[in-house]
């Protein structure tokens, strides 16, 4: 249950968030790489943050977005009116039967059907890009494929090793995340596979590293072992973990460089501000602010780091 003091924390960033909206529109840039986003009407403004702050300094060719169904014609609007150069996707464009519907899988399917022209990153839209993402831009621009590591210690492992993992968690928790993991040894020829248990609000698939007809089987083979249950909320993250860490070559981002919101130091450059830890402290917000000064022209007044105001925030 949210307490107080997080109600508070995520009432002053509803009101800081507005400011995005007195910046200048997104320019398109000139890297040879696509940056995608799913978004819901509720995160409209969060999503206008997260996109202008990475495009001020990675400077994609081309932004797109999924459109959720709740996405309105005004919402539409608003986004076109701050990102131009958008282009908006209807989500039922990405949806097949061996797939489920819902949940960001339209936004994996659309990478998979847009990835073997082009390298794509997809970006959450409660991200906050601080600073040069130089291993993103240049995995991204020379077609490399990259995982945000979920928590500290993250490697990218075997099967063998993701689903003894799983079957331990299984112990503590029945999330369907847990429950696919602990299955994973049970794929056709495991060996050619590898899992990491990082977060799909962060990934990058180099140009041709997902394929639809991949992403179609790996789904059919886990609605198999776990029926229905597939069809619940955090399977497309399990997918995207394996598929983007099975490519050849595929990397964890540096942690806490890249990370969780809950792990932030000072060498941090980029944080998703997952709901669990998103107004825990109230760091979202000042990111926020000192982001749409950055955005606007104006130099940074010394806001604080509210790791700094709050010495309950853990430390990496």
């Amino acid at each position: 249950m949210t307490g107080l003091a997080e109600r508070m924390n995520g009432w002053r960033f509803s009101h800081a968030i507005k400011a995005i909206l007195d910046t200048p529109p997104a320019p398109r840039g000139a890297a040879r790489f696509t940056a995608l986003s799913m978004v819901r009407t509720r995160d409209v403004l969060p999503y206008l943050l997260a996109i202008k702050s990475f495009v001020r300094f990675a400077r994609p060719e081309r932004v797109l977005v999924v459109a959720d169904p709740t996405l309105t014609d005004g919402d539409r609007a608003l986004i076109r009116r701050h990102v131009p150069h958008v282009e908006i996707l209807p989500p039922e464009a990405f949806r097949h039967p061996s797939l489920p519907q819902g949940g960001t899988w339209e936004r994996l399917a659309a990478i998979a059907a847009l990835n073997a022209d082009e390298s794509i990153v997809q970006l959450d839209a409660d991200t906050v890009t601080f600073d040069e993402p130089t291993e993103v831009v240049e995995a991204a621009s020379n077609g490399g494929t990259f995982v945000i590591s979920s928590e500290a210690g993250v490697r990218i492992v075997d099967l063998a090793s993701a689903s003894r993992d799983g079957v331990e968690r299984q112990a503590h928790t029945s999330h369907i995340q847990v429950a696919a993991e602990a299955r994973l040894a049970e794929l056709p020829e495991p060996g050619s596979l590898r899992y990491a248990r990082g977060c799909s609000g962060f990934t990058g698939f180099g140009r041709g590293a997902l394929a639809p007809n991949r992403l179609r089987e790996f789904s059919a083979q886990m609605r198999e072992f776990l029926g229905a249950r597939w069809d619940e909320w955090g399977t497309e993250q399990v997918a995207s973990n394996l598929l983007a860490a099975s490519t050849p070559g595929a990397f964890l981002l540096p942690h806490p460089r890249y990370c969780n919101a809950d792990s932030l130091g000072p060498a941090t450059i980029f944080a998703h501000y997952a709901g669990y830890v998103r107004f825990r402290t109230r760091d979202y917000e000042i990111r926020a602010r000192r982001a749409v000064q950055l955005l606007s022209g104006r130099a940074d007044n010394g806001l604080q780091d509210s790791r700094q105001m709050n010495p309950q925030w853990p430390r990496p």
